[in-house]
């Protein structure tokens, strides 16, 4: 049994006046997950921290940056699901 689910969702999120949708994937970890959701053609790993709120991670650390308002609308619709 593969530690990946396969499945893709689509998330939509609110920003700047338009609802915009990016796929996500549930990668299960031992007993926790993480949230790989691609933006902008990007990877972005989302998952939660100690005090349960969810926090984001760019593996591919290129110079180009994400909005922070646009990561903040992931999280905000996140933390509401």
């Amino acid at each position: 049994m593969s530690d990946r689910m396969d499945e893709t969702i689509m998330l939509p999120v609110a920003y700047q006046g338009e609802v915009h949708e990016f796929p996500l994937t549930i990668v299960p970890l031992g007993y926790t997950y993480q949230l790989h959701i691609l933006v902008e053609g990007r990877n972005l790993i989302f998952e939660k921290d100690d005090q349960g709120e969810y926090r984001a991670i760019d593996t591919e650390q290129r110079q180009a940056a994400f909005s922070k308002g646009l990561v903040a609308a992931i999280v905000n619709t996140l933390q509401a699901l």
